[in-house]
């Protein structure tokens, strides 16, 4: 993703998370930039000064900010850098973003807005910063065997982090989420169990539970005392702990992809925490 060419060229990187897109682009030099309108939501942020956004023809109050801004789906917009352009920006469908709100809603939604980064909470915005900045950071490190689940996996967290700290109806929701029984968080359990090995959505906790994902996270938590991303992660550690135990010649990669971490980096820090050592293949333990 930070691959620079020579300063004449234009970068421009793209990596694909499954209904979504992940871009870094720069250029060292001023340049101005025009969009027509587009069926998907931009979150960018801006990595240099000096940068101003219009949209529809006017100028907007969410020029270049630490907290990134947003351009809704269907809004022509242009970017004006004075003096170089270095940016980051996350693309997301409206359909995706509209399938997978009313998954965490457990309603269907077709239409919904977003707040600006910069109107929202400080703090929800900077979490969410830091999820697409450490994404970059594993696409980049990542294998190429691990890339199908950790675009799934983090295009789930970055939508259900812009709901939580962009959407007022979301925040309105989350006062009173609907509860569960304990026979349907049953089933969310059961089926965390059943399939470790795949990445967990919004989606699926909707269909598995038959209620909104955002009831199953919060009822979850009080019944089990973390979230049910949580939950299988401890599932996929002891998968993953039986698997080094149990069978010679596995390598650490090999447990890690069989076992749904998005990456080598993930399964080490996620058996370190539970385990308070790092993983070791049985048959270097001879």
């Amino acid at each position: 993703m930070s691959g620079a060419g020579a300063s004449s060229a234009f970068v421009a990187n793209l990596a694909p998370l499954d209904d979504g897109f992940l871009t870094y682009c720069k250029y060292d030099a001023p340049i101005a930039i025009s969009f027509e309108a587009a069926n998907y939501t931009r979150l960018i942020y801006q990595m240099r000064d000096r940068n101003a956004v219009f949209l529809d023809g006017h100028a907007s109050d969410i020029s270049s900010r630490r907290a990134g801004f947003l351009i809704p789906a269907g809004r022509r917009w242009q970017a004006r850098h004075a003096a170089v352009l270095e940016d980051l920006a996350v693309r997301i469908p409206t359909t995706t973003l509209q399938r997978k709100l009313a998954a965490y809603l457990g309603s269907d939604c077709r239409a919904f807005d977003l707040l600006q980064p910069s109107a929202a909470d400080p703090r929800r915005a900077e979490e969410l910063r830091q999820t697409v900045f450490h994404l970059t950071a594993t696409v980049e490190s990542a294998g190429q065997q691990f890339l199908p689940n950790l675009a799934m996996t983090a295009l789930d967290e970055i939508s259900l982090r812009l709901f939580t700290s962009f959407s007022p109806e979301v925040l309105v929701a989350e006062l009173s989420p609907k509860a569960p029984s304990a026979v349907q968080l049953g089933w969310v359990e059961q089926y965390l169990v059943a399939h470790y090995d795949e990445p967990l959505t919004l989606e699926a906790l909707a269909k598995v539970s038959g209620v909104g994902a955002r009831s199953v996270i919060w009822y979850f938590r009080m019944r089990y005392g973390c979230t049910p991303q949580q939950y299988l992660e401890c599932v996929r550690v002891q998968m993953a702990h039986l698997q080094l135990r149990i069978f010679s010649g596995n390598s650490i990669e090999s447990v890690a992809l069989h076992c749904g971490f998005p990456s080598v980096a993930a399964f080490k820090g996620s058996y370190a925490r539970q385990f308070g050592v790092p993983p070791i293949p049985r048959c270097s333990l001879h």
